[in-house]
């Protein structure tokens, strides 16, 4: 496992570094229960990058399906975590020390994996654009955020203090292609994701496949 890039210090990254300090995982081990109901849709095989990984557990998951696995975080902390629950279940992952608002990598991957990744508004076309770049044709993107009305509907599950890091279907409609789009839904979900994401939730949900 190797740091291929440093993203240097931010607001963000010392936020979430101090988060992922804990030594319990505090979004819990197992994956993300959408990730986990599309991921039939995967070739076996695949290459696959997960953008915003937090402390891995959607990564060693997929490693355990044996796809091959790149992730990327500007938290040390939390990639520090996932090579230690790479290393207790026995996977290998790459690790890319990144930003993704200005991550420039030179080459594409056969699936992006995206849970709970919270930019500010005037961040998220870059992002978006990032995904759409780095699949290949035929790729297939996975993402799940919270919607405004985790905040505005009073859900108490976890997520960003401001409606303003909120993603909508309409957002996301606006961004990727309608040819692409194999699912893209706005649902009440329950999560079990550690003690930060636990309970009722109301989340957006897009499933994309590059054209």
């Amino acid at each position: 496992m190797t740091s291929q890039e440093s993203p240097g210090s931010s607001p963000g990254a010392r936020m979430w570094n101090e988060r992922f300090s804990a030594s319990e995982f505090v979004y819990g081990t197992e994956p993300n229960a959408f990730l986990v109901s599309q991921a039939a849709l995967l070739s076996p095989g695949s290459d696959v990058v997960e953008l915003g990984a937090g402390e891995g557990r959607n990564a060693v998951w997929l490693a355990r399906q044996d796809h091959r696995v790149t992730v990327v975080d500007y938290a040390a902390e939390g990639l520090s975590k996932t090579v230690r629950l790479a290393q207790e279940r026995g996977v290998m992952i790459d690790i890319v020390e990144a930003d993704v608002t200005n991550w420039q990598p030179d080459r594409t991957w056969d699936a992006v994996v995206l849970t709970f990744l919270h930019l500010p508004a005037p961040d998220r076309p870059t992002l978006y654009r990032l995904i759409q770049r780095i699949l290949k044709p035929g790729g297939l993107f996975v993402g799940e955020w919270f919607r405004p009305e985790q905040i505005t509907g009073g859900y108490k599950s976890g997520g960003p203090p401001s409606v303003d890091y909120m993603v909508t279907a309409d957002e996301l409609a606006g961004h990727f292609d309608a040819e692409g789009i194999l699912v893209l839904e706005e649902v009440e979900t329950e999560l079990q994701e550690g003690r930060h994401h636990r309970g009722p939730a109301a989340v957006v949900r897009v499933v994309w496949r590059k054209p």
